[in-house]
């Protein structure tokens, strides 16, 4: 046997001899599609190719799988896939942009490989023309005026937006326009000088800031689909355009595709039909596919292993029942023939010590001296034969009896580099907006004076000066008009109760007293924490051994990519294991997000050290759901796992706390029962909790009594705000998985009103791809009929119903059946809201979706898209009826934020106060409601700091008083105004958010910051805002300098420290007649810059 491992290999030099010709049409097998494409691209690398498909799933299958082909044959072709347009005639408002992208390309720069489904090429698209037409390249110099630049994006579809944070948006300010092309992978800011373009700069749509200057930007139609009345063209006139040789694969199967759109299509009448542009193209291409001589079949290539109908003629003679030993029984036998049959066999693996284990395991065959056998660094996806050069090639992945071994040889098997997890740009928590998130109508809290309502921001004339003021509304109708500068006193009110919100009365005491038992409650909570930590932190647990080989081994086998998240997550939970302290550390990340497999990671790490570990789940069905995912994750490694539950009989119950006792179990899977009196551990290590709020006070008092001894990681998928996390730092250790998983697909949402016809075509779509489907019926009165009814509909379905009055075991039975795919379609209510993790189930229909809350929906659709396979969303409304202004803003941002992590976009606050609530507690949940949630984190923040025996003095707020400045849009002659107007920052949101922002910075660096930002996003500094800058800058001086006031009257500049007076070189300081009351600010910045320099206060 030889061990090879150049780079060039028999499948680079396979592909380059491969010649095809022709437009043909394939019956390959799927496995090896990709392959097969690779080869023509390969015999012809100038032509472009369009690959027809059934399907999009299958196209985005063979397209993933085409590029992993070309990287281990050293090739790079560019791959495109043209999203579907249109779905029962319906147009996928959706992939609008997705397809308005690939036409642009196909139009301009076609890709090297297009791959196309049926569907696809059925959906209208704009004519070719029309797109070109509405092509605009934006170059710096040319004469474009923000106004016409502004009614061009208009006509073409952009929608006009405060922000521009996705495809299609443009935003316009003053003298810039923001605006984000599909054709484009970041936005563009436009500045303009008059009528003529003077700078283009790319920005980042989560920060909005400028990323790099760029000399132009090329701005392409919004939408890509054509409409279906036959006004628009088809795929077919894109096609003539740049003429590329055309390979159908699996023909018949397009032509079921076709043959069932022309069933569905013939309910219409035949003169509809006859001017139906979609049933015309769609016989088209029928004639052709049943009219095309397919050629005889050559086998060019096809998978190594056998079709199922063979595999038994395989099986050698006393083959065991383990699938895993069957496996390893026929990849021996399989190697052994080809070797009698003269074939060359490469043996592929992903390193070099991949390669050492496959020689190991020929040895244990004794197949390592086969003539023609041969080894190779390669990583192909899956073992293939080809015929004609009589070459056989395996992956690991055939010859190991898990498939889990595949992932072993994505990377390197040596220890991992010591990495500065500090200096990853890693989002700890969601962003703080809790001010910018104000809408007219909001509740709100003002600091001083309680909840009340926001009626968004006024304009004030008051004698000489206007300025802006937030309306707020309180109790018994009363009106308050905060000045804006004073925005850092008013915030959004956030609290986890549902019903009406009662507003404060002005004028009295109440509020006072409110506030005074929130804070008496948060210093008792923050001592009781600050206690356990201290207790921790003192006591002897045990220090788990740093990282070995086996365990970066396990790691390495993970079969998909970590996030950033997940590495920081995994190292600061294995740092803490190895520390003698207990552990206590809160994981948090949203479902499907791998805190699962980081806290498996933690498993490993402490069953590797011969200690037990148990895992605490809150549900019988969530602990079955995790069993199986151990098994499967831990099947290469001695490992004892068992569950613990009431799926277990009684006997099998003690024979497994008896094992415990003993140490016969590692690992062991449970919901409470595991908390139980007759529960003892032999020499318990670590325990996972999943989910702690949904336990019992009994079982968290047992829980609170293990953490003094034992390392608990506890899991929760709720998201936790910014503001708690830092305010809790040092009382609790936190980690957070902000990140969504590699190569995780976005949900699509679509929005229609109840149509079965929909129903049936998004159902029979899933069923047809082997997936599963919810079905959201969120009334249990008349849950069974929805269910009868969809039985009605598809008669050949396994249907069943869960809901939460349902026997508890009646609904575990129900749910488990679904997560072992034994059921197709779930017809049930909130019950699934969260929990559970389905891959396999990829379509979700929520039927009245205009009875749910965003943060409800948002969940929902949560429950697909966790696997690599694209998922749905249906948000089905009542046919007949008026929406409110509330429903139609939630349904338009559920549709428009579909993009991952954009849970965080939308206005998911009550996701948060759920969260504090959940780590919190149920006492101060009530506070919250109480003095919302923006304030209780100020509180718990002072008071922590406070207890921990940190100066909060720098934190001090310095008050200015200038007499020849009002903060006031336009001021009283002889005064200068200081004010962001609304003509310069025209978003009242925006402009809101801005002066919070101001009004909450302590240094000068962070004001820098600010002006920087502001002057990116809108332009250059108008006079008002400079004169808030100059002004901002000396009160962040004087919180430097601790001062409390600097008052400038008379000429005079008046300092305090509390009741000191401060002099400067014994003399109260004066401050010069300049003349204008803009170069009286600027002075008296560069007097106090002398007065207390940036190194004697250490900033």
């Amino acid at each position: 046997m030889k061990k090879n491992s150049e780079k060039e290999n028999f499948l680079r030099k396979w592909l380059k001899n491969i010649i095809f010709s022709g437009d043909c049409l394939c019956s390959v097998d799927e496995s090896v599609a990709s392959l097969l494409i690779l080869a023509v691209h390969c015999g012809a690398p100038k032509v472009r190719l369009l690959i027809e498909v059934p399907g999009f799933a299958l196209g985005e299958k063979i397209r993933n799988e085409l590029l992993q082909w070309a990287d281990c044959a050293g090739f790079s072709p560019e791959v495109l896939l043209l999203p579907d347009g249109t779905s029962n005639g319906r147009k996928l408002m959706e992939q609008e942009i997705p397809r308005a992208q690939i036409l642009d390309r196909v139009l301009n720069s076609p890709p090297d490989i297009l791959i196309t489904s049926a569907a696809a090429e059925l959906s209208p698209v704009p004519d070719p023309e029309r797109m070109r037409h509405s092509e605009l390249t934006i170059r710096t110099g040319m004469t474009l005026s923000p106004e016409k630049l502004a009614e061009l994006l208009t006509r073409m579809d952009y929608d006009d937006e405060p922000e521009v944070v996705q495809k299609g948006e443009f935003a316009r300010r003053g003298g810039l326009t923001d605006v984000f092309s599909p054709a484009a992978d970041a936005p563009a800011r436009i500045e303009f000088f008059g009528d003529t373009v003077e700078s283009i700069r790319l920005f980042s749509a989560t920060t909005q800031l400028s990323t790099g200057e760029i000399g132009e930007y090329k701005v392409i139609m919004r939408s890509g689909a054509g409409e279906p009345d036959g006004s628009d063209t088809d795929f077919s006139s894109y096609v003539r355009l740049y003429s590329p040789r055309i390979v159908t694969l699996f023909p018949s199967e397009c032509e079921g595709v076709l043959k069932r759109f022309a069933s569905e299509t013939m309910q219409k009448n035949w003169q509809e039909l006859h001017r139906d542009p979609l049933w015309s193209k769609a016989f088209r291409l029928l004639d052709e596919l049943e009219s095309a001589q397919v050629p005889a079949d050559r086998k060019v290539i096809s998978p190594v292993f056998p079709s199922a109908r063979h595999i038994l003629e395989m099986i050698p003679e006393g083959a065991e029942e383990n699938v895993a030993e069957l496996v390893r029984q026929i990849s021996s036998s399989l190697i052994r023939q080809l070797s009698e049959e003269h074939y060359s066999i490469r043996i592929t693996g992903r390193t070099e010590g991949d390669l050492t284990a496959l020689g190991e395991w020929l040895h244990a065959e004794g197949l390592e001296d086969l003539p023609g056998l041969d080894c190779q660094q390669l990583p192909i996806p899956k073992g293939i034969f080809l015929p004609q050069e009589k070459i056989a090639a395996f992956s690991e992945y055939e010859l190991y009896s898990s498939p889990r071994r595949l992932a072993s040889g994505r990377k390197d098997v040596s220890p991992p580099a010591e990495t500065d997890f500090r200096k990853l740009n890693i989002r700890d928590a969601i962003d703080e907006t809790i001010s910018s998130d104000l809408e007219e109508g909001d509740h709100a809290v003002h600091l001083n004076y309680g909840i009340c309502i926001y009626h968004g921001l006024k304009i004030i004339t008051d004698k000489q000066n206007t300025y802006e003021a937030i309306e707020l509304e309180f109790d018994d109708d009363r009106t308050m008009y905060v000045p804006i500068w004073q925005a850092q006193c008013v915030s959004r009110y956030m609290g986890s109760q549902k019903g009406a919100v009662k507003l404060s009365k002005i004028g009295t005491a109440r509020w006072n007293k409110v506030k005074s038992e929130a804070a008496d409650s948060v210093r008792n909570l923050a001592l009781d924490m600050l206690k356990m930590h201290a207790i921790r932190c003192k006591a002897d647990g045990t220090a788990f051994p740093n990282d070995d080989l086996a365990q970066h081994l396990f790691e390495k086998s993970f079969p998909y990519t970590e996030t950033a998240d997940q590495l920081r997550a995994a190292e600061e939970i294995k740092k803490d294991m190895e520390s003698s302290r207990p552990m206590d550390r809160l994981l948090c990340g949203d479902v499907g997000y791998g805190k699962t497999e980081v806290a498996m990671r933690a498993v490993f790490k402490c069953v590797m050290a011969g200690r037990q570990a148990a895992v605490l789940v809150p549900t019988t069905v969530l602990a079955q759901q995790h069993y199986y995912n151990f098994l499967e994750r831990f099947a290469e490694y001695p490992v004892i796992i068992e569950t613990l539950s009431r799926f277990r009989s009684k006997s099998e119950q003690r024979e497994i706390i008896a094992k415990l006792k003993a140490g016969s179990v590692d690992i062991v899977i449970g919901t409470h029962r595991l908390l139980q009196q007759d529960v003892d551990f032999h020499n318990l290590g670590l325990i996972v909790v999943d989910e702690e709020q949904r336990f019992g006070v009994a079982h968290k008092e047992k829980l609170k009594r293990l953490r003094a001894t034992v390392d608990v990681l506890t899991m929760t998928a709720t998201p936790i705000p910014r503001t708690l996390y830092f305010s809790m730092s040092g009382m609790r250790d936190l980690s957070t998985i902000m990140s969504a998983p590699v190569q995780r697909l976005p949900v699509q949402t679509i929005v229609s009103q109840y149509d079965e016809q929909l129903i049936y075509g998004a159902v029979s779509r899933e069923l047809q791809r082997g997936g599963q489907v919810y079905f959201l019926h969120n009334r249990v009165q008349t849950i069974d009929e929805t269910a009868d009814r969809l039985r009605a509909i598809f008669p050949d379905a396994r249907i069943a119903v869960g809901h939460g009055q349902m026997d508890e075991e009646d609904l575990e039975k129900v749910m488990g059946a679904f997560i072992e795919g034994k059921t197709d379609i779930l017809v049930c209510t909130t019950i699934i809201e969260s929990g559970l993790d389905i891959p396999n189930a990829n379509t979700i229909l929520i039927e009245r979706a205009d009875r749910f809350g965003l943060a409800e929906l948002y969940q929902l659709r949560g429950r697909v898209g966790r696997w690599r396979r694209q998922a749905y969303a249906y948000l089905l409304l009542p046919q007949h009826g008026i929406l409110s202004g509330d429903v139609r803003k939630r349904i338009s941002a559920m549709r428009k934020y579909t993009h991952l992590g954009a849970g965080f976009k939308l206005a998911l606050r009550d996701l948060e106060i759920r969260g504090a609530g959940n780590i919190l507690g149920a006492e101060q949940s009530g506070h919250i409601n109480a003095i919302g949630f923006s304030l209780y984190c100020d509180l718990l923040r002072t008071v922590t700091a406070q207890l921990k025996g940190e100066d909060t003095t720098l934190k001090r707020e310095c008050n200015v008083y200038l007499e020849f400045v009002e903060y006031a849009l336009k001021a009283s002659p002889g005064k200068a105004p200081a004010a962001f107007p609304p003509d310069y920052i025209n978003n009242d949101r925006i402009r809101l958010d801005a002066y919070r922002r101001m009004n909450q910075l302590t240094t000068p660096e962070q004001l820098e910051e600010l002006r920087k930002e502001i002057i990116d996003r809108f332009g250059r500094l108008v006079p008002e805002a400079e004169n808030l800058f100059l002004c901002a800058g000396i009160r962040v001086i004087g919180m430097s300098a601790l001062l409390s006031t600097i008052t400038c009257s008379g000429g005079r500049i008046l300092m305090s420290r509390g009741q000191e007076l401060i002099k400067i070189n014994g003399k109260i300081p004066v401050l010069p007649d300049l003349g204008t009351p803009e170069a009286k600010l600027r002075m008296l910045k560069g007097m106090l810059e002398k007065f207390f320099p940036k190194k004697e206060n250490g900033i």
